[in-house]
């Protein structure tokens, strides 16, 4: 009788100890989750000059219930162009000078998700925004007739999970003011080889131009796993060919975990 019931408590143990190890695992955010990131992009196009983003990026992740989460972003951006080459002549109608814009972007985005962490992740998202140009000469955008612009758009993107590979796809449709939609379709495959170095390969189509890039994003232990270092490489595959390279910092509030389980089951 004993040894029956040291294996009946033993079984009901174990079943106890597996549904609770089950209900862990179909959390959708363990806990509430904040990030900031600094990031910078040069953008280079064939026989133009470059062109130079830096932006900064506020994100938080709110856990709902324990199969649904919930995000908040905003981020700020500004974007220095040169508008086209020009040489100087004997004349002086073209005197050597080189016209140039700053562009303002003020964004934010409100998402909802539902998630298992061992299976993976399907969500929506709806995002407004403001561009702003401020150019050596006046300008203005052709769409809205001013100095500024505003925009929306929403996304619907897919997460599967096995193992330590993720392979996701997203579908987003951009408005712009007084101006015909944009839609884009993102593929992505990303790999973990360690629980701290995501290697993500992605492509993307923007009418008859589709872009083909790698991702890496380090988070290193020995800064206790509270930062990520994020670098990407992007060419699209038509002229003239645009080729795009981002190098970003991240950093994490909260609680230290690696990143393969914050890109899981927090983010």
């Amino acid at each position: 009788m004993t040894a029956r019931f040291s294996a009946i408590a033993l079984l009901i143990g174990s079943v106890l100890a597996s549904l609770a190890t089950a209900h862990a695992q179909s959390r959708a955010v363990e806990s509430l989750h904040f990030e900031a990131d600094f990031e910078s992009t040069d953008s280079d196009s064939s026989g133009s000059t470059s062109n130079g983003t830096l932006g900064l990026n506020l994100r938080s992740t709110i856990p709902l219930g324990s199969l649904f989460g919930t995000s908040l972003s905003a981020g700020y951006s500004e974007t220095r162009i040169r508008t086209r080459r020009v040489v100087e002549n004997e004349d002086g109608t073209l005197p050597g000078v080189r016209p140039s814009c700053n562009f303002d972007n003020l964004n934010g985005e409100l998402g909802v998700f539902a998630r298992r962490p061992t299976l993976g992740r399907i969500a929506v998202s709806y995002g407004v925004g403001r561009l702003s140009a401020d150019c050596s000469q006046p300008s203005f955008f052709l769409p809205s007739g001013d100095d500024s612009m505003s925009t929306d758009h929403y996304t619907v993107a897919a997460e599967l999970y096995w193992r330590n590979f993720t392979l996701g796809a997203s579908r987003t449709t951009v408005s712009l003011e007084d101006a015909p939609e944009i839609e884009t379709t993102t593929v992505t495959g990303s790999w973990y080889p360690l629980d701290s170095l995501r290697v993500s390969v992605f492509g993307n189509d923007l009418y008859d131009e589709d872009t083909y890039g790698i991702e890496l994003e380090h988070q290193p232990q020995f800064l206790g796993d509270g930062f990520g270092i994020h670098l990407s490489y992007a060419n699209t595959d038509s002229e003239p060919r645009t080729r795009t390279v981002s190098l970003g910092l991240t950093y994490y509030f909260g609680r230290r975990v690696p990143l393969l389980v914050r890109d899981r089951q927090y983010r």
